[in-house]
């Protein structure tokens, strides 16, 4: 009898951690277009302090990102304050901030703000709909964890990837 509670109870949990998972992806769908954004931005701050331009060509390659979006992609970041171009043979772009000035959670509200479009459910909400207001708290837990990234983060997370991959080798 025990087993089978304790059964019961790890199979209930792996259903509430896969209805958790799907409530993620439902709530806050990330667009193409921000998730572009992040990897061009990701790219050019692996590449800081570097002042030597990276081509466009070469962040589309790198981060299988199509040139036609990352262009667009590029000049919003440059009006938004987060890139600088370089114009000539050997122009392209850099970042305009250190990656530790730049957070995920504003980051992706501004790009919100600029049409990127972070798509969210659209449900009636109904006063009294628990479901509704437990969604809402996993989308407020998400911004809030979003809150304390940088992208510096993110730099430090690739670089200790690249080193366990290559102690692995």
């Amino acid at each position: 009898m025990m087993k089978k509670n304790k059964l019961t109870s790890l199979y209930i949990y792996c259903i509430i951690t896969n209805i958790i998972n799907l409530v993620m992806i439902i709530i806050m769908k990330i667009s193409a277009r921000i998730d572009y954004a992040c990897r061009a931005l990701f790219e050019l701050s692996l590449h800081w302090p570097n002042t030597n331009p990276l081509g466009i060509a070469y962040i589309a390659e790198k981060q299988g990102i199509p040139i036609k979006f990352l262009t667009q992609i590029l000049i919003a970041l440059k009006q938004l304050g987060y890139t600088q171009s370089v114009r000539g043979k050997a122009g392209g772009y850099l970042l305009a901030k250190a990656p530790r000035e730049i957070y995920l959670q504003k980051l992706l509200a501004e790009l919100d703000d600029q049409g990127f479009a972070i798509e969210q459910t659209n449900n009636p909400v109904v006063s009294n709909d628990i479901i509704q207001q437990i969604w809402q708290e996993i989308n407020a837990y998400m911004i809030k964890a979003l809150e304390g990234i940088t992208f510096e983060t993110l730099i430090n997370r690739q670089r200790q990837h690249d080193n366990v991959a290559m102690f692995e080798i």
